[in-house]
């Protein structure tokens, strides 16, 4: 063995000390009194036997020896004079030159055929000097390598003279088509016990892995070339197997397995690319009212009886069905949703198999929310993929630059993968999720070598996409503030999302039962129906006779009950309204955020508790309201309001009066119901295109206040660029929804600040 080699050789000895001696390498390099050595012909060797004292001299065995063992070996046994150093055999004579191991393909062959009586170690029982193990030595090696090569030329064959390509080892528990694409871990992750942990595959193609723990965001640097390959051994390979005449024949190039994000160069692409798979909610001929937004899903409801409990279960009954849903309490073939936490319920395979929609709260949250069906769009929304081992229960996580629903989201998604959710930062933290790369968090993450990560990261992990905790982390996870980051990526969960490209389409019987006023829908129309009877009335166009008595208008209450305090109402000579601008009285069970309640606090007199009807219908008329007015006291402290004082206000002053609003198209809720909310409290909506910069500069009034107010959404800034880059403030929809309930306007709380 030449110096290159044993060069090389100590490199790959010393990667293992780190690793398994961490708590020893203060003597290791510091005090130096341990002394590594090949053999006992060096400077070194002879310096270090004047300090046996302090130094201690063993060989390369020692160090493997206490890896494989766990624990330090007795260093007497090591010392490089016990070692037995066999005399090599004689060459042959009919060899012209010494033998010379050359290619590394040459040297897998030999070390794949040596007889394990060759290459086992001289057994304890016959050392004759130190009674321990004998290591081998280079020479050894280098003889055995000689004889080997011998005896291959002397059995060669009539087919010997031709090149054999490079034989792969055969690794146990690696698929042989993954053999040599299998990334081999150089380093020890937190939460994997250092005795499970396979021996290091060693290869040059074959980039190092290691989990999330080690993170420093730089990758390792490859081997560039093989330590046993020497100028000029290919030559000799060929001439002693009798190729002189003849080019040698070139071995594959190595497979590199495709990193995670990659791709492939434009060459081996397909010329056409299939068109992405579209996935819906309802079908797109059914126009369906938000309040009724879960008109046609018929929910059935698992895993979270043990979770939240019966009585949270109960209210998620009641405020599905308030939105046109059903609950059944078995799952049979009408159930067209599975409402469930996880993926390891029978129920859920079932569902899975019968391509229903399997969805979680988190998804029935957000739509109700927005007030429409839609697909799955962030990863809570689909069921979890693990049970009570988690993959990252070992991480220590910190979030920053997130702020309200956005915080509260990150945050349930840490807790969805195990980790731990920190809201400081040390050194013990592992990663940090963060949405805009500057703050104080950012800046020190950096400094510690801490991951820096975005949402995406999150949300692969969310899925069940574990190779997000491989290092280096792919470039896509470290591109932070850059477009919608919880969108999930749909292409990773095909089989969960394979339902919604059916889209849900509305009986007629489901319509008639939730909207008796209408009598037909678009689809059911037959030749005869005039056209304008197939257009669904706006809520501020319903005409309604003007009767005696309290116009009582329902909002908030199930189904069932709606219906029968609607006949206490009728019997008691009153009238049930559908239009909230008719209504003179608004019975909820507290303040929700519905269209007829927006729109009824501006024209009601009174907003009234259910208990009203109750009492009246025990008397047998309409009895005096005001010991039966609504008070929601924890609402009522949320927006910061008083609903007496609310609607006093808006019987001696609409509003909106003098105002006029724009909407720009992607806000929520959508411009046409703004409009009617606007409207009922005196206000004005443009309906044209939205005027110039300097125009809405100068309408202001005498307090200096707005008077044309721009209502947007962060979807649509780049409609009010002109705005920002001239200072003019623009508004979010809580302006209005918030400013109704409150009736007052607060120009500053719902700025939207853009930076």
């Amino acid at each position: 063995m030449d110096a290159s080699e044993t060069s090389a050789s100590m490199k790959h000895l010393f990667c293992f000390l780190p690793l398994f001696f961490s708590h020893q390498m203060h003597s290791l390099y510091i005090q130096a009194n341990t002394l590594n050595h090949w053999s006992s012909f060096q400077l070194k060797y002879e310096v270090a036997l004047k300090h046996k004292d302090k130094i201690k001299i063993v060989t390369p065995d020692w160090v493997s020896d206490s890896i494989e063992k766990r624990e330090k070996q007795d260093e007497t046994i090591y010392h490089p004079r016990l070692v037995f150093i066999p005399k090599p055999p004689s060459p042959l004579k009919p060899e012209p030159e010494p033998m010379e191991v050359s290619s590394p393909a040459t040297v897998e062959m030999q070390h794949l055929q040596l007889p394990s009586s060759m290459t086992e170690r001289r057994p304890s029982t016959e050392s004759n000097e130190s009674g321990g193990s004998r290591p081998d030595t280079p020479s050894a090696k280098e003889a055995l390598a000689r004889l080997v090569t011998n005896r291959i030329h002397v059995q060669k064959g009539p087919n010997s003279h031709s090149p054999k390509s490079p034989v792969t080892p055969q690794f146990p528990g690696i698929p042989p088509n993954l053999q040599q694409m299998s990334p081999a871990p150089q380093g020890i992750g937190p939460g994997f016990p250092a005795h499970e942990l396979p021996k290091p595959i060693q290869g040059p193609s074959t980039p190092g892995r290691s989990t999330l723990r080690n993170i420093t965001n730089t990758e390792p640097a490859h081997q560039k070339s093989s330590p046993y390959t020497k100028p000029g051994s290919n030559k000799k390979t060929n001439q002693l197997l009798g190729l002189q005449g003849q080019a040698p024949r070139q071995p594959p190039p190595p497979y590199n397995s495709p990193q995670i994000g990659s791709t492939f160069p434009l060459a081996q692409q397909q010329p056409e690319t299939p068109a992405p798979p579209v996935y819906c909610g309802h079908d797109q001929s059914d126009s369906v009212p938000p309040d009724i937004c879960l008109l046609g899903c018929v929910f059935y409801i698992t895993d979270y009886q043990k979770i939240v409990g019966p009585e949270q279960i109960a209210i998620w009954k009641q405020v599905i069905e308030q939105y046109g849903g059903q609950v059944d309490q078995s799952y049979s073939n009408r159930v067209t949703h599975l409402l469930c936490a996880n993926q390891h319920s029978d129920v859920f395979q079932l569902a899975l198999k019968d391509q229903r929609r399997v969805v979680t709260a988190f998804w029935l949250n957000d739509v109700l929310l927005r007030k429409k069906m839609l697909p799955p769009w962030q990863s809570l929304h689909i069921p979890l993929i693990y049970g009570e081992e988690k993959p990252c229960s070992n991480q220590v996580i910190s979030v920053t630059n997130f702020e309200n629903d956005e915080r509260t989201r990150v945050k349930q998604m840490i807790h969805a993968i195990g980790a731990r959710y920190t809201g400081y930062m040390t050194r013990s933290n592992t990663a940090l999720v963060c949405k805009k790369p500057e703050g104080v968090k950012y800046q020190k993450a950096k400094e510690w070598r801490i991951a820096v990560v975005n949402v995406q990261w999150l949300s692969d992990m969310v899925l069940g996409y574990t190779d997000a905790l491989r290092l280096p982390v792919n470039r896509r996870y470290l591109q932070v503030g850059h477009g919608d980051e919880f969108q999930m990526d749909l292409t990773k969960i095909p089989h969960l999302i394979y339902a919604w490209k059916t889209p849900l389409k509305i009986t007629k019987d489901a319509w008639k039962r939730y909207m008796p006023n209408l009598k037909s829908r678009p689809h059911n129309l037959g030749k005869d129906h005039h056209p304008s009877a197939a257009k669904k009335p706006r809520m501020d166009e319903i005409k309604e006779n003007k009767g005696s008595g309290p116009h009582v208008l329902f909002t908030g209450f199930p189904r069932g009950l709606t219906k029968h305090l609607q006949m206490i109402v009728t019997s008691l000579g009153g009238t049930v309204v559908e239009n909230p601008r008719n209504c003179s009285h608004l019975v909820a069970p507290g303040i929700s955020r519905t269209m007829k309640f927006f729109v009824a606090i501006n024209v009601c007199h009174y907003v009234m508790d259910k208990q009203w009807l109750e009492n009246s219908m025990q008397q047998n008329r309409f009895i005096d309201e005001t010991n039966y007015l609504l008070r929601d006291p924890k609402s009522e402290a949320d927006i910061n309001c008083s609903m007496v004082r609310s609607l006093a206000k808006a019987r001696q002053h609409p509003l909106f009066q003098g105002l006029t609003f724009y909407f720009t198209p992607g806000v929520t809720p959508p411009p046409c119901d703004l409009r009617i909310i606007v409207e009922s409290a005196g206000g004005t909506v443009a309906r044209k295109r939205r005027l110039g910069v300097k125009t809405i500069a100068s309408q202001k009034d005498e307090k200096g206040n707005p008077t044309y107010l721009v209502i947007t959404c962060a979807e649509d800034i780049q409609l009010c660029k002109d705005l920002i880059l001239n200072k003019i403030a623009i508004y979010n929809p809580e302006l209005i929804l918030t400013g109704v309930l409150r009736q007052e306007l607060d120009f500053t709380q719902f700025q939207l600040e853009i930076q």
